[in-house]
């Protein structure tokens, strides 16, 4: 059984992810310029974050433990990430989004396998 807020967030979750996977493959130069401590390696690995938060928010979908604990990570190193590289505008999305689903989870914890 699906939970209506639950499945709306995720939704927008994904298209956020989304958009930002997007942003990430095409415009590099403008992520490296606009924050000088993000070196080229750490941008690599910043990029990959959407990715992983993608998979785990699928995994939510279908109520799948090992996807709270991705979600939980993922979530958590995106906001280290903001801030240990000031991007700080993203910062106060990454702090609300993941409380919401921190809620969210802990609402639904028994609905997962």
């Amino acid at each position: 059984m699906k939970h209506t807020a639950f499945a709306i967030f995720i939704l927008l979750m994904l298209i956020g992810n989304g958009f930002a996977l997007f942003k990430m493959f095409t415009e590099k130069q403008e992520f490296l310029s606009k924050f000088p401590r993000l070196s080229e390696q750490a941008f690599h690995l910043f990029r990959l974050l959407p990715l992983l938060n993608i998979a785990g928010l699928a995994g939510l979908w279908f109520y799948q433990t090992w996807a709270v604990w991705l979600s939980i990570v993922c979530g958590l190193a995106v906001i280290i990430f903001d801030l240990y590289f000031g991007i700080y505008y993203h910062l106060y999305v990454a702090i609300i989004s993941t409380a919401i689903l921190f809620c969210f989870i802990f609402r639904y914890w028994n609905a997962f396998k």
